[in-house]
Formats: structure tokens, sequence, C-alpha cells
């Protein structure tokens, strides 16, 4: 994709990294307008944790989720994504529009939460090794789908379209 070096490179202090540092947890999403999801991008937005969930450095955005230590999808599309050229042309589109999900860690294991359409071994792999969930030992990854209307996406609506 065009420009997508470009991306990187203006976000990579904010909001994406090449490779792992420290274990985070966060959020992410799978961008892609494809079906099948190729050509597909992860954006992410971490959080340093140990591996009991304790923040352990700075974000760059602000926490929006009621916990006050965790993103929230919408909010954070909304107040950092949907106005930023940066993330053209995925930033035209509502923030449930692509497969998304969370990364939580507590007692020395990690939860990655996600849509069922991005439950496969080539998305876990990348989440898994960009959120530096297995170079610190982290005793388990458990990974739960989550069919729910809460993490619908673009795929999962009856033809697959989404008006805005």
């Amino acid at each position: 994709m065009s420009g997508y070096n470009e991306w990187i490179e203006e976000t990579s202090q904010s909001y994406v990294r090449e490779s792992p540092r420290e274990l985070h947890s966060g959020i992410f999403w799978v961008l892609s307008d494809h079906m099948d999801l190729t050509d597909h991008k992860l954006l992410m937005f971490e959080i340093p944790c140990d591996v009991y969930g304790n923040i352990t450095g700075n974000t760059h955005i602000e926490f929006n989720a009621k916990s006050g230590t965790t993103y929230n999808h919408k909010k954070l599309w909304e107040s950092v994504i949907q106005n930023n050229s940066a993330y053209k042309p995925y930033n035209k589109k509502p923030y449930d529009h692509y497969p998304r999900g969370r990364i939580e860690i507590a007692n020395n294991r990690a939860t990655i939460y996600l849509n069922s359409n991005i439950n496969e071994t080539r998305f876990i792999s990348e989440i898994k090794q960009k959120f530096g969930l297995t170079e610190y030992n982290i005793s388990e990854v458990r990974v739960l789908e989550d069919n729910s209307s809460h993490y619908q996406c673009f795929i999962d609506r009856e033809d697959g379209a989404y008006d805005v």
C-alpha cells in the first residue's frame, strides 16, 4: 500500500512500533477493507506494563476508558484517528468498521479479547509478537473470541457493508 511506510514513520513515536521492547496491554484494530482481511495492517495503542498489569511507562495518549487505566475503542478512534490524516484511508470509517480487540494482563496471564474474524493463527501470532506477549514468559496467553455485537465489524454485518 502506497504511503504506509510514511504512516508508520509518522506515527511510530506514538502508535505503531515495528518490534516490541517490553510487555504491553492495550487495544488494536486489524485494518483491511477486504472480506478475507488480506493486506491488513495492525493498528495498536499500547500500554507498557509488567506481568501483573501494572503500568510501567508513559503513554502518549490519555486513558479514556471508565477504569482510567486503559483505552476505549470508540473514544480513541473519535479523538485520535477519525480526524487525523496520518490514518488515511482508514480514518473515514467508524470505529467499529474494522475487526478489533484488546489485551489485558493480570497475574502473569494475558488475555486477548477479539472479533471472531481475527481469531486465526496469522493474526494471533502477530498480536502476541507486537504486544510482547511471548518474550516476557507470560505463564498463559488466552484468546477469547467475542461474538457479541460489541465486537462486530463490517464482515459480520449482513452484507459485509457499512453505511457511513
